[in-house]
Formats: C-alpha cells, sequence, structure tokens
C-alpha cells in the first residue's frame, strides 16, 4: 500500500517536471521576440524571469516535482530491504531529485547558484545512471530500462565535462551569442533536452515496472 502510494507521488513529480515546460514553451517570447524551440532553446531560458512569461510555473514545477520524487524515493529507500545496489540507487535517486529541485529553485536569474545546481543535476545524472544500471542489471525482467539511464548517463557526464559548461548556463548567454538570428540548431541545448526525456524515461521506468519487480 505505501509503495503504491509513493509510485502515484512520484508519477505526479514526474508530471509536473512534463507539463510545467511543455505549457511555458508555448507562451514563450524571447528577447527578440521569437517562438521557442526545443532545438535552439534551453531549460533554463523558460525559467528566466522578465523573459518566459510562464518562468514560475517552469521553476515551481522543476521546485515540486523534485520534491515529489524525493519523497517516493525516501519511501522506497525505507521500505527495501538491505543495503545492496537497490538502497545505493534510491538513495542515489534522492540526491538526484534534490538537484532537479535546486534548479527550480535558483534559476538564471541568480546566476552562480543556478550554474551550480545544473552542474550538479549532470553530475547526479552519470553517477545515478551508473548506479541505476548496475541495479537493473542484478533484475534480468528489468534490463530494457539500462538504454534511457545509459543514454541520460552519458548526456549528462557530456554536459558536465564541456569546457564551456559555465558560458551555456549564463544569463542571456545564446542571446549575446547568436542575438536575434539563432541557427536552426543549437547542439549544447538540443543535448540538454534529449538528456531531461532520458531521465524522465528513467524515472518512470523505475517508478513503474521497478515496482512490479518489487511486488
Amino acid at each position: 500500500m505505501l509503495l503504491r502510494i509513493s509510485n502515484r507521488v512520484g508519477l505526479f513529480g514526474v508530471m509536473l517536471l512534463t507539463l510545467s515546460p511543455l505549457l511555458a514553451a508555448v507562451a514563450y517570447r524571447g528577447d527578440a521576440g521569437e517562438s521557442f524551440s526545443f532545438l535552439t532553446h534551453t531549460l533554463s531560458e523558460l525559467g528566466r524571469y522578465e523573459v518566459s512569461q510562464l518562468a514560475l510555473l517552469v521553476n515551481g514545477g522543476l521546485f515540486f516535482g523534485g520534491l515529489s520524487l524525493v519523497v517516493a524515493f525516501v519511501t522506497r529507500l525505507w521500505l527495501v530491504s538491505g543495503v545492496g545496489f537497490q538502497a545505493a540507487m534510491y538513495l542515489c535517486n534522492i540526491v538526484l531529485a534534490l538537484s532537479i529541485t535546486a534548479v527550480g529553485l535558483f534559476p538564471v536569474n541568480v546566476g552562480r547558484l543556478h550554474i551550480d545546481a545544473m552542474l550538479f543535476f549532470y553530475l547526479m545524472t552519470f553517477i545515478c545512471g551508473v548506479l541505476y544500471c548496475t541495479a537493473l542489471w542484478r533484475h534480468p525482467p528489468s534490463r530494457l530500462g539500462l538504454i534511457p539511464a545509459m543514454i541520460a548517463g552519458g548526456l549528462g557526464l557530456s554536459a558536465f565535462c564541456k569546457e564551456e559548461r559555465d558560458l551555456l548556463l549564463m544569463d542571456r548567454y545564446a542571446f549575446g551569442l547568436f542575438g536575434a538570428d539563432r541557427p536552426n540548431l543549437w547542439w549544447p541545448a538540443f543535448e540538454g533536452w534529449l538528456m531531461l526525456l532520458f531521465v524522465g524515461i528513467w524515472l518512470l521506468f523505475a517508478l513503474s515496472v521497478i515496482e512490479r519487480a518489487d511486488n
């Protein structure tokens, strides 16, 4: 019963993380009056106050969605028996969810705190992906979940190791780089959305498929 409730709370968190950026993207108008594109704009830009019309929705979705995931994984950690890789996976997921919460709490307008929160999220995506894959490898029926975790972890490590990582997360960096005319594809932005997509798939897998394995 408690496991089922934690599962619903976690799914609610994933829903918040998914719907808030999608709704904000529809209403977005950038510095040059341009519409939002997942190929050329970042999540940080969606959460930028004074430009993104629904920045509060995005940052609130990240904050409360992350907290919901913290509650879900804390409950699972409390219920799991032993201290093996499964417990380590849940513990790492808690820290990952806390990093998502920090991104919502510190939007791009606050500068350094936002950069630190995003870098922590990148690092935890990689570390948690490694532990998640190791835990899944011990449960043969669930090995399909290795794919999104491996991709997300690789993208997280790539984003964390970029030489220009701090610049990419600075307020108005993209506008200063391109002005009103952005390229059709800006890889750092697209890479970030790909990472978030596969993190979402992996979290859904952890909350739904793993529940059936636990039962």
